[in-house]
C-alpha cells in the first residue's frame, strides 16, 4: 500500500502539471473548427458502447444498473483494445475542461438510464430537455438512424455522436450519445515532440521528489490499517472454516471500522441462524417421531381391538353383555368368551398390572395361553395352573395378570369358576348382592400356584357381574373414590341385568363428573338368567 501511495503522489503532481498545461491552451479549442480526428473519435467510441450495451442486453432490454463508473455492477466500459477511446466518468464539481466530454446511455422514450456525468446529466432525466440542440438526432438515433454535429458553446468547441443500440430481430432498443470537447492539434511551434518531451523530463523530476515523501507518508499511515485488514482475512478465513466465535475489535468508525463491524454482525446472525436451524431440525424429528408413535398405536389399537371377541354369544334363556374402554391407545385389560362342543361357556375377565404397550402385548400373550390350557382341561383352577406357570417363565418384573375364569353350563344353570386375585365378581339374587369367592394369586407371580375351585347354581333373573378395577378406582375431582360399597348399593338397586352396565356408565359420569379423564381401563361383562 505504500507504493501506491508513492503512485498516487507521483500522479497527482503530474496531473497537475498536465492541468495546467491544458488551461495554457484552453483558448485554442474555441477556434472555429472542427477537429475530423475528435469527430471519429466520438462516433467510435459511440460505437463501441452501444456493441458493448447490446452485448450485455442479450438482445432484449437495456440494464437499469448499468453505469459507465469502473468497476461498478454492469459498467459500460469499453474493452481493453480501446481504451483510447473511453470516455472519463465525471462527477461533480469538475472543472470545465472536463464537463465537454461525457456519455449516455438512451432508453427507447428517450429518459437517461446511465450517465457518466450524472451530477449534469442525471438519470430518468429526459436527455431532449438537457440537450434541446440535439434533440433531432436523439430522436433519429432511437429510431436506428446515427447521427453526429459540432458546434462552438461558451465553453468551447464540441462535438457529438449518437449510436442506436440494437436489439433482436435488428429494431433499436435504446441510444448512446457521446459528446467530446476536441484538443488542439498541438502541431504548432514545433510540433507535440517538444512538449511530450519536456513533459516527461518534469515527470521525471517530479517522480524523484515526491517518491521518498510518498512512501514516509505511506508508511506512517497505513501500517495501521494494513494489520486491521489482516487481523479481518484472518478472522473471515477461521470463521470460514468453523471456528464460528471469531470476532473483530472495532477500534475506529472509518471504512474498515464498518467491514469490522459488518463482519461481528454477520457472524452473530450467522450463528443464530444456525441455531434456529438447528432446533428447527430437532423439533421436526421430535414431531416425526411422535407422529411414528401415533400410528404405531393406532396400529396397535387395532390389533388389540381385534383381539377382543367380536360379538357376545347367544345363549337360549340367558342374555350377556359388554364394556371395553382403554385408557390408553392400548390397555392391559381383556376379556373373552370360550366355547365347547357340549355347548358350555367360558368366560374370562383379567387386568394386566400396567398399561400401555407393555400391559397389552402381555394380555394378548395371556388371551392365547388361557385358550390353549382350556382345550386342554376344562377344570378351571387347572386351566389358571397352567397359564401360571407359563407366565412366570417368562414375566417382565413387577408385572403380573389378575384373571377371573368361569365356565357355564347353560342347561343345568351352573357356574364353576377359579380366581387368580381378581376383583370378586358380584352376584344379585332377589335384591341381595353377593360376592363369587374363591382364592389364588395373580398369574406370573410364583411358580406352582394352586387354584380353589367353586359352583354355584344361577336361579332365574338372577345377574353376575364380572369387572376390572378401572371401575371402582375411578375418581372424582374431589379424590373421592368410586369404590365397592357403591357399586354394592348400586347392584341392590337395580334390578334389570341387561341394562346394568348403562346405568353403571351414567352413574360413574354422574360422579366423576364432565371433565374426568380416565385413569385406568375399564371392562364390564354382565350375565342374567332369563325367567323361566
Amino acid at each position: 500500500m505504500t507504493f501506491s501511495y508513492v503512485g498516487v503522489s507521483v500522479a497527482i503532481v503530474l496531473l497537475l502539471e498536465l492541468l495546467l498545461s491544458l488551461l495554457a491552451l484552453i483558448v485554442v479549442p474555441r477556434l472555429p473548427f472542427v477537429d475530423q480526428g475528435a469527430l471519429d473519435s466520438a462516433k467510435q467510441t459511440a460505437q463501441i458502447y452501444a456493441l458493448v450495451a447490446a452485448a450485455q442486453t442479450g438482445g432484449v432490454a437495456l440494464d437499469s444498473r448499468t453505469t459507465f463508473q469502473p468497476g461498478q455492477p454492469s459498467s459500460l466500459v469499453l474493452p481493453g483494445g480501446f481504451t483510447n477511446d473511453q470516455v472519463p466518468y465525471t462527477k461533480a464539481g469538475s472543472t470545465p475542461s472536463q464537463i465537454g466530454e461525457f456519455a449516455l446511455l438512451l432508453a427507447p422514450g428517450g429518459k437517461i438510464l446511465a450517465s457518466s456525468y450524472p451530477a449534469r446529466y442525471p438519470v430518468s432525466a429526459s436527455a431532449s430537455h438537457l440537450l434541446p440542440q440535439q434533440a433531432q438526432l436523439m430522436l433519429k438515433a432511437l429510431a436506428g438512424k446515427a447521427g453526429s454535429m459540432d458546434e462552438s458553446t461558451p465553453e468551447g468547441h464540441i462535438v457529438s455522436a449518437l449510436e442506436p443500440v440494437w436489439g433482436k430481430e435488428t429494431k433499436p432498443i435504446g441510444a448512446i450519445y457521446v459528446q467530446e470537447m476536441p484538443m488542439p492539434s498541438m502541431a504548432f511551434n514545433g510540433g507535440i515532440l517538444p512538449f511530450v518531451e519536456f513533459w516527461l523530463f518534469t515527470a521525471l523530476f517530479w517522480l524523484i521528489v515526491t517518491a521518498p515523501i510518498g512512501a514516509l507518508f505511506g508508511v506512517l499511515t497505513t501500517r495501521g490499517l494494513v494489520r486491521r485488514l489482516h487481523r479481518l482475512v484472518s478472522a473471515t478465513a477461521q470463521f470460514a472454516n468453523g471456528d464460528y466465535t471469531q470476532r473483530v475489535p472495532v477500534t475506529r468508525h472509518d471504512e474498515i471500522g464498518q467491514l469490522e463491524s459488518q463482519f461481528n454482525q454477520m457472524a452473530e446472525q450467522l450463528v443464530e441462524s444456525m441455531a434456529q436451524r438447528q432446533a428447527l431440525i430437532e423439533q421436526n424429528a421430535r414431531l416425526e417421531e411422535r407422529t411414528r408413535i401415533e400410528q404405531e398405536l393406532r396400529t396397535a389399537h387395532l390389533i388389540q381391538h381385534s383381539l377382543l371377541p367380536k360379538e357376545v354369544p347367544a345363549l337360549a334363556g340367558w342374555q350377556v353383555a359388554t364394556y371395553y374402554q382403554s385408557a390408553r391407545e392400548v390397555g392391559g385389560d381383556l376379556y373373552d368368551f370360550l366355547t365347547f362342543e357340549d355347548g358350555r361357556l367360558g368366560l374370562v375377565i383379567g387386568d394386566v398390572s400396567d398399561k400401555g404397550v407393555p400391559a397389552a402385548m402381555l394380555m394378548a400373550s395371556t388371551r392365547s395361553m388361557l385358550r390353549a390350557a382350556a382345550q386342554v382341561t376344562d377344570a378351571p383352577g387347572k386351566v389358571l395352573e397352567r397359564v401360571n406357570d407359563l407366565l412366570y417363565a417368562d414375566m417382565p418384573p413387577k408385572m403380573f395378570v389378575t384373571c377371573f375364569y368361569a365356565v357355564l353350563d347353560p342347561a343345568g344353570a351352573k357356574l364353576r369358576y377359579a380366581n387368580a386375585g381378581h376383583d370378586l365378581p358380584y352376584r344379585r339374587d332377589a335384591g341381595k348382592v353377593c360376592e363369587l369367592r374363591a382364592t389364588g394369586m395373580p398369574l406370573g407371580l410364583m411358580p406352582d400356584m394352586r387354584y380353589e375351585e367353586q359352583e354355584v347354581l344361577i336361579a332365574p333373573e338372577e345377574s353376575i357381574l364380572f369387572y376390572s378395577d378401572g371401575l371402582v378406582e375411578a375418581h372424582n375431582l374431589r379424590r373421592e373414590m368410586f369404590g365397592f360399597p357403591r357399586l354394592k348399593t348400586l347392584l341392590a338397586e337395580h334390578a334389570d341385568g341387561a341394562s346394568l352396565i348403562d346405568f353403571l356408565l351414567g352413574e360413574l359420569k354422574r360422579f366423576t363428573g364432565e371433565r374426568w379423564e380416565q385413569e385406568d381401563d375399564m371392562t364390564l361383562l354382565t350375565l342374567q338368567r332369563m325367567p323361566d
